[in-house]
């Protein structure tokens, strides 16, 4: 009996030892997953000088399906605070909404606050930290350019909507440009598309070597947008992006799924904009794979620029009927040689909203500057700027050509352009005139040398003179022969444009030959004075010092003379 009580005991012994093994190694791991979970540092998005929150890519931040649309618009280039853009949101329930601020801080070490109002409401007041950021909603790359998000979902209503930005500190800033993307929902109606979409967001800075070459270079970028299409389902594919730094005249390419995208007849400089903020959108249905899509940026020849916003919407219904027209063109005083700014008011008065398209600027019948507009909604304009570098005087034709390729399938096709206007170009501008040869300050060992060089001027109409006498001109040349004299010359060349607008310039030559001396018994004395071959020209004396011989001895002789005369006079 004993005997059994006590193996009883052990057993009940050893299930009490297993179970106190079991607590206590639940509670072991009760302990590591609270420790991990205090330790783990908070989302932030950390400065790194070649992109956040990736160096080579835009981070997928929101992709789904929808019934209804995806708003992608904003503007309007880079301006000072406070800054104000204006948006006019479609009919619908808002499921997902961000707004985007880029600021311009100035360097990575500056720091500042930005205060933005959405739509009447104050949101957070940010102290943006340049290199030592760590807001989760900045990203903060290169030399201080942020990109800043909010989330205003709740804040978004349908109709018109402003946002205000207002920026203090020691940073620049300078607000690059505002954008809205909105995901929305429109449930009434039996025929609303499906729309199946990708936002992806962030701040790649692609740069070359710099003049330092400090950071390397970073010369390519993608925005990948993962998962499967059903490419037989839908009929239309728009791909919108922001850049921010661009420059105009420095190439920078855009393709999607190996295939170059094209901005009008723009294939090489996407990122264009002289405001240095670009947002675009380009039809990409024709290149829409299975799965696996992705938009590559390239740097080319760029210093720097910054993808920070890449969306991609698929749509099981064609485009609406919109209807674009020119309502306004703002010319001001036209100046040749200078770079002029023209804006032009496109507005739609269709039935739908219009994506992705351009209007030009015709001056004499050929397009001289464009402007892209990524969205315009149905009874809303937009303004758009054109520059144009006269290169004559007078007048010109000009007008504003909306969807000048022809891409939209609008209501009326024929109310696209504005009245011609007949404007006058004003010349302000002096001739530039570039003397080609002698080198200023070049010593030659001749008495007669050419001087020849180029004229650069608007007007038709020019007179170039050297030295006061005029030259004849073949095309933009011109040269003449100029006579030397021993020391320093200034030769002056002057030209004057039909305008009246006048220009000079000049070169000194030194010439080594003394009058009546042969170049190969050239002395060794210099000369210090500087004759001006323009004017006219006294013989220089052979020998100071003869001369002023000459003149003291004829002196003597004449007082003798008089002396002599008077002697005798006073003896009578």
């Amino acid at each position: 009996m004993d005997s059994i009580t006590l193996k009883a005991k052990k057993t009940m012994e050893k299930i009490h030892d297993s179970r106190n093994i079991k607590l206590n190694i639940f509670l072991s791991c009760v302990v590591i997953a609270v420790l991990v979970i205090l330790s783990a540092p908070p989302a932030v998005a950390e400065y790194n000088f070649n992109g956040v929150p990736f160096t080579d890519q835009l981070d997928d931040v929101e992709h789904g399906t929808v019934d209804g649309s995806v708003y992608v618009d904003g503007g309007h280039g880079i301006g000072p605070s406070p800054y104000t853009q204006s948006f006019n949101v479609p009919e619908g329930e808002v499921r997902w909404a961000r707004l985007y601020v880029g600021v311009w801080g100035g360097n990575e070490v500056k720091t500042g606050r930005v205060d933005v109002t959405f739509n009447g409401k104050e949101l957070e007041t940010l102290d943006l930290e340049g290199e030592a950021d760590t807001n989760s909603n900045v990203y903060c790359s290169g030399h201080g350019v942020y990109w800043i998000y909010y989330k205003v979902a709740d804040n978004t209503t349908s109709g018109p909507i402003d946002a205000v930005v207002t920026t203090s500190g020691a940073i620049d800033g300078r607000v690059y440009g505002i954008v809205l993307v909105a995901v929305i929902e429109e449930k009434d109606g039996t025929d609303v598309p499906e729309v199946q979409y990708w936002i992806n967001e962030g701040n790649v800075n692609l740069h070359g070597p710099g003049w330092s070459g400090e950071h390397g270079t970073n010369d390519e970028a993608v925005a990948e947008f993962d998962g499967t299409v059903d490419i037989d389902k839908f009929v239309a594919a728009r791909l919108a992006v922001v850049y921010l730094t661009g420059t105009p005249g420095l190439n920078d390419y855009l393709y999607f799924n190996d295939e170059k995208l094209c901005d009008g007849d723009n294939c090489d400089d996407i990122a264009n904009s002289k405001k240095s903020f670009d947002i675009k959108t380009f039809d990409v249905i024709d290149y829409i794979e299975k799965e696996a899509n992705k938009a590559t940026f390239e740097l080319g020849d760029e210093d720097y620029v910054h993808p920070v916003l890449a969306v991609l919407s698929l749509h099981t219904e064609e485009e609406g009927d919109s209807d674009l027209t020119v309502s306004n063109v703002a010319v001001p005083i036209l100046y040749t040689g200078s770079t002029n700014t023209i804006s032009a008011t496109i507005e739609n008065i269709g039935d739908d909203p219009a994506y992705g398209f351009q209007a030009a600027l015709y001056v004499d019948s050929e397009v001289v500057s464009t402007a892209s507009i990524s969205s315009l909604v149905v009874d809303r304009n937009k303004t758009v700027d054109f520059t144009w570098k006269p290169d004559r005087e007078g007048e010109h034709i000009l007008w504003v050509y909306v969807d000048h390729f022809d891409k939209k399938a609008e209501l009326c096709e024929i109310n696209n352009n504005n009245t011609p206007l007949t404007v006058n170009v004003i010349d302000f501008t002096p001739p530039e005139i570039e003397i080609d040869q002698p080198e200023d300050g070049e010593i030659v060992d001749t008495d007669v040398i050419t001087i020849s060089g180029t004229i650069e001027d608007t007007s038709k109409n020019i007179t170039v003179l050297v030295n006061g006498a005029p030259v004849i001109l073949s095309g933009k040349k011109w040269s003449a022969p100029v006579s030397l004299y021993y020391g320093y010359n200034k030769i002056i060349v002057n030209a004057v444009d039909g305008a009246n607008n006048s220009a000079t310039e000049f070169v000194l030559v030194r010439s080594l030959v003394h009058p009546n001396v042969e170049p190969d018994s050239i002395p060794s004395e210099e000369s210090k004075g500087i004759i001006d071959t323009a004017m006219t020209v006294v013989k220089a004396p052979v020998d100071k010092i003869g001369r002023l011989f000459f003149v003291v001895v004829v002196l003597i002789i004449i007082v003798s003379i008089a002396a002599v005369y008077w002697w005798r006079k006073r003896l009578k």
